[in-house]
């Protein structure tokens, strides 16, 4: 039996764990941001798009998403494919995307973080496969900020979390089968498309600042 000189403390330890359960099991509480995939066009640096073949459930089966899409872009040099991903599920987004966006299509060897010249402030993740000519690069989106290690992110984040409604992660994906050999993922027309996709994505929530 507990002495009653530890209840006050007891029903403080009580009501602060019942805080992050009511938040998120009983009110669902998340914070939006006003982004959509939406933003982004059809038409990007030079590309036209269209969309592929995905099943119309795709990204809710593997991300928890709602707000998706994926496109093949063309140029007059290559066509590459586009996914762009928004979920409240940000491990799904983090932790190995191309597991779920490229499935089937490339076997990534290779993986690091760069920046595309010009462009310091938005690492890009790069996945090679030099023998298969192979690149997949992608940019994690969260909170107004980009997302270089998700390892450091989770801990940033994991306190935040507990006391605050749910955030979206977007990931934006793209993918080239037609890689020359020797060349840069970050200097591809990719990389290019990459950047202006972003662009589109973040637009609306930078013109108002």
């Amino acid at each position: 039996m507990m002495s009653s000189r530890y209840a006050p403390a007891a029903c403080v330890a009580l009501v602060l764990a019942l805080i992050p359960t009511l938040i998120h099991s009983y009110v669902g509480m998340v914070v939006t941001d006003g982004l959509t995939t939406a933003a982004i066009p059809y038409a990007l640096d030079g590309y036209q798009g269209r969309a592929t073949a995905r099943d119309a459930r795709w990204g809710e089966r593997r991300f928890e998403s709602l707000d998706w899409f994926e496109r093949e872009y063309t140029s007059a040099q290559d066509t590459v494919v586009l996914t762009v991903v928004r979920s409240y599920d940000l491990k799904a987004l983090y932790h190995h995307p191309e597991l779920a966006v490229a499935y089937h299509f490339a076997n990534f060897s290779r993986a690091s973080v760069g920046t595309i010249d010009g462009h310091p402030e938005i690492p890009v993740h790069v996945l090679a496969n030099d023998q298969a000519g192979a690149a997949g690069l992608y940019v994690l989106h969260y909170d107004g900020r980009f997302v270089a290690d998700p390892i450091r992110f989770q801990i940033r984040t994991a306190g935040e979390l507990l006391l605050t409604g749910r955030k979206a992660m977007t990931l934006l994906f793209v993918r080239d089968d037609s890689v020359p050999p020797g060349t840069s993922p970050l200097t591809l027309p990719a990389a290019r498309l990459l950047l202006d996709a972003v662009r589109h994505f973040v637009e609306p929530a930078t013109a108002g600042r």
